[in-house]
């Protein structure tokens, strides 16, 4: 077999094969469209009216939600409150200011008795300053003299003095231990004006012989 066979071959098969491909690709191009069927459901059809139900409001809140909340708001809208800077400490009394005619007191004479003039039962009671002290000159001011737990019948006081005296009547309703205080006020030189009180303790109702005890103290 000679080679121009061979080639005759060769060319015939591919020839065939060539046919064969056409032949599918004619057939597939022919071939009628596959169809394939699909079911739409229609959406169901709603009343213009609104059927949805109402939804059902919450309950209302019980009382100690109600003061919780309370509690809560109130605890956000008020500002903390702030400490107390006297926690711990006690609040007293503020002292006395000194006295201005200090040690005046101890330097001066002073004497009560009971007397009876024509109303009754007295107290007369005197008080001498001292010339000087380490304050300066000590004289009354002239002002006229106060008095607590009794009434002034008559008092005697001149400025520029060192001799002042007052008459008091004790209260009618005094009974058992009482004091009847006198004060006068008094210049203490470069300490200005201060003030001498003058207290007696005694026993009511008095008499003539009940004894008065005298304190002095100065302001």
């Amino acid at each position: 077999m000679g080679p121009s066979n061979v080639r005759g071959r060769t060319v015939a098969h591919m020839h065939q094969m060539l046919a064969t491909a056409t032949a599918t690709a004619v057939a597939s191009c022919t071939q009628p469209e596959v169809q394939q069927t699909v079911t739409i459901t229609p959406l169901p059809t709603t009343s213009t009216t609104d059927t949805s139900t109402a939804v059902a409001p919450p309950p209302p809140p019980t009382t100690s939600a109600i003061a919780t909340a309370s509690a809560t708001a109130n605890a956000t809208s008020l500002p903390p409150t702030p400490p107390n800077p006297t926690a711990g400490y006690l609040v007293v009394d503020m002292l006395p200011a000194p006295a201005r005619c200090l040690g005046v007191a101890t330097s001066t004479k002073t004497t009560a008795r009971f007397r009876r003039d024509g109303s009754g039962i007295v107290l007369d009671i005197a008080v001498t300053l001292p010339a000087t002290t380490s304050l300066g000159a000590i004289s009354f001011t002239g002002t006229a003299a106060t008095v607590w737990g009794g009434t002034i019948v008559t008092s005697t006081v001149q400025p520029h003095t060192h001799v002042a005296s007052a008459r008091v009547r004790p209260l009618a309703a005094a009974s058992g231990n009482v004091s009847i205080g006198v004060t006068f006020e008094v210049s203490c030189g470069s300490a200005g004006v201060g003030q001498l009180a003058v207290t007696s303790t005694f026993t009511a109702p008095a008499t003539e012989s009940t004894t008065a005890h005298v304190l002095v103290h100065d302001y």
